[in-house]
């Protein structure tokens, strides 16, 4: 009997164009080297002769002392800014225990979805992250060394380009981990939340819970502004803040659209979609959001601002537990920069700014 031709599948075709670099993203030695680049680049050697002064401020370092220390004085838009949140965020939240008591569910729940990464994956993004953060570091560094010794970009704030530097680390460690989700289970936008029908509703859950928190929030804050000088630490509000506060109308822009839109989307991207999703599947819904909430609070680098981050990261995490989607905490979490901002802003006035 002569031989039937073959067909498309009886050999093996070419690898697929994307198994190459797929491959690539899950490879030890591509961790191994960035570990290694990332620790050599402590290397004082690679930094500038001299490295530029500070960024001066506005906001003197105990800016926000006396407002927890006397708190009768503050002016009254800076007082209603503080109260009708209380109020409201009382109200709603009253109301929200209420209605869990007699078993009426306000966050409808969802199945919450079992990841199929494990830790490793966890652990590669980590070096990323740290890699990623020496890069920006080392650029930004020369920049405003050529900035202070040359002129060079005189149209760009150093305060700018600190937060855009910022920007440009999360956004690369956020790509990265689309892709490695991507290459390793395919559809990445749906295991990291980024996929929802009901946008909208879910973008007014999130409202309702960061109006809901807001008392424990300032709360919070209140106990870590009037603690910090018994422990020496400054009551200067976070760096973003003083940058947004200093900045110029058009500058003002785009701190606004930084910390309003973008660094929302990829920190929830990261923090939850990835980091709260990678913890929930070895220590359970409650662990990894208290896990993932310290990590989200510590990592902003602003230790006087750990409690009321904690308790904010403790909301995001439990709104994308109850949604599975991002939808709802991205909008939390614009919101309360939004409100932080106002509040910067109104602190600034009172301190004749």
């Amino acid at each position: 009997m002569p031989d039937e031709p073959h067909t498309a599948t009886d050999a093996p075709g070419p690898p697929p164009r994307s198994a190459g670099w797929a491959a690539a993203l899950r490879h030890p030695l591509l961790y191994a080297a960035l570990l290694v680049a990332s620790i050599a680049s402590f290397d004082k050697g690679l930094l500038p002769a001299e490295e530029p002064p500070s960024l001066p401020s506005a906001l003197p370092s105990l800016a926000f002392e006396p407002i927890a220390r006397r708190p009768a004085e503050l002016p009254f838009g800076f007082a209603a800014a503080l109260v009708i949140p209380v109020v409201v965020g009382s109200g709603l939240l009253v109301g929200y225990v209420l209605l869990r008591a007699h078993n009426v569910r306000v966050f409808p729940r969802c199945e919450f979805p079992l990841v199929p990464w494990t830790a490793g994956s966890l652990v590669g993004v980590g070096i990323v992250l740290f890699a990623a953060a020496r890069g920006a570091g080392l650029g930004l560094a020369w920049l405003l060394h050529a900035q202070e010794t040359r002129g060079a970009l005189p149209w760009l704030p150093r305060g700018l380009a600190v937060l855009g530097a910022a920007n440009l680390t999360m956004l690369a460690v956020c790509l990265f981990t689309v892709a490695l989700v991507g290459s390793a289970h395919g559809g990445p936008l749906r295991l990291l939340g980024l996929c929802e029908a009901q946008p909208l509703r879910r973008a007014l859950m999130g409202l309702a819970g960061i109006l809901m928190v807001l008392p424990l929030v300032l709360a919070a804050a209140y106990v870590a502004l009037s603690l910090a000088p018994r422990v020496g630490l400054s009551a200067r509000p976070q760096e973003v803040l003083v940058q947004a506060a200093e900045a110029s109308p058009r500058a003002l822009a785009f701190v606004l659209l930084s910390i309003v839109a973008v660094t929302p989307a990829m920190e929830e991207l990261l923090f939850r979609g990835f980091f709260y999703a990678t913890l929930r599947r070895y220590l359970g819904p409650l662990g990894a959001i208290l896990l993932s909430s310290l990590t989200f609070a510590v990592l902003h680098g602003h230790p006087v601002g750990i409690p009321p981050l904690f308790v904010v990261g403790f909301l995001l995490a439990y709104l994308y537990e109850r949604t599975g989607s991002l939808v709802a905490s991205v909008t939390a979490h614009a919101a309360y920069n939004v409100y932080i901002l106002l509040l910067a802003h109104l602190a600034r006035r009172a301190l004749g700014g």
